[in-house]
């Protein structure tokens, strides 16, 4: 892609959820400590229970911020996240984020996914956090020289998919993640998850996966996007080729393809890295004992 991370257009088709993602983090979400990563989705942060069975999945929400630095401004902006950022966030209460970088290694680097968990809507309703911990006036500062930095920044919504993913041991590292973003056809949302519970998600844990992340868009974005995302730990895994070929043979993963084919409108693969020096995760007090 020319990258196709870096154009407005492109951005808007294939990083609606976490690089986190997330992305993703979707951006996130993996978690170091046994909660959630963005990028894409977590399975439950620390302290709360699973759903009881029969009982809806309970939903977690995240933010994914979008940033397309200037290339004359990366260095700059790195320094900036960990010097002022990071300190700031954690002042204010935010408890993890996940930060996922494009071009990795294709294409420019220059795109990043920060992902953060949403407590709670109402904190919308308040200023900017900046000026809620720094002040008025080093709030506002804060801000400028954010967006000096920037060509272009764009926030959105995820919810979770915990019952469709695959959560990473709290020992995995990973370096980076092979990141789908899924339109389905509209009207298919069921049909589709259950493809991915029923049919994708035992071929997976049969391949004994490193961590499969899944998350839907809901505010800002297509409301028929997902966001899936297969964690790694080196790049020679993608010399393996895919999972479900080496668990299945050629011919099944095929077939075992083809069964989301009716539901699936759009789809594009992309390859991000994690970038832990920009991320953290505030140790709560169950993790310190």
């Amino acid at each position: 892609m020319v990258s196709a991370l870096f154009s407005e257009v492109s951005m808007k088709r294939t990083l609606r959820a976490t690089l986190a993602a997330v992305v993703v983090a979707v951006v996130a979400v993996w978690a170091l400590d046994g909660s959630s990563l963005v990028l894409a989705q977590g399975g439950g942060r620390a302290g709360q229970a699973a759903s009881p069975a029969g009982a809806a999945p309970q939903r977690h929400w995240y933010s994914v911020n979008i940033v397309t630095v200037k290339p004359e401004s990366v260095n700059d902006f790195i320094q900036f996240q960990k010097s002022q950022a990071i300190p700031m966030l954690q002042r204010g209460g935010v408890k993890s984020r996940d930060v996922w970088q494009s071009g990795a290694p294709f294409g420019e680097g220059g795109t990043y996914a920060i992902v953060t968990p949403i407590d709670k809507f109402d904190e919308y309703d308040l200023d900017p956090r900046a000026v809620r911990v720094l002040g008025q006036e080093a709030g506002r500062a804060y801000q400028e020289k954010n967006r000096r930095m920037l060509s272009s920044s764009r926030s959105f919504a995820i919810q979770d998919r915990a019952e469709l993913s695959v959560q990473p041991v709290i020992s995995f590292k990973p370096k980076a993640g092979i990141l789908t973003l899924t339109t389905i056809v509209s009207g298919h949302a069921a049909d589709y998850e259950a493809y991915l519970k029923t049919d994708l998600l035992p071929v997976l844990k049969r391949g004994k996966v490193g961590g499969y992340l899944v998350s839907r868009t809901i505010f800002g974005g297509d409301a028929n996007e997902y966001g899936t995302m297969q964690l790694i730990d080196s790049y020679a895994e993608i010399d393996k080729g895919p999972l479900t070929v080496q668990v299945l043979g050629q011919a099944a993963a095929q077939e075992l393809s083809a069964k989301a084919f009716p539901h699936i409108a759009s789809q594009r693969r992309e390859l991000v890295r994690y970038v832990p020096d920009l991320s953290f995760r505030v140790a709560t007090s169950t993790q310190a004992r």
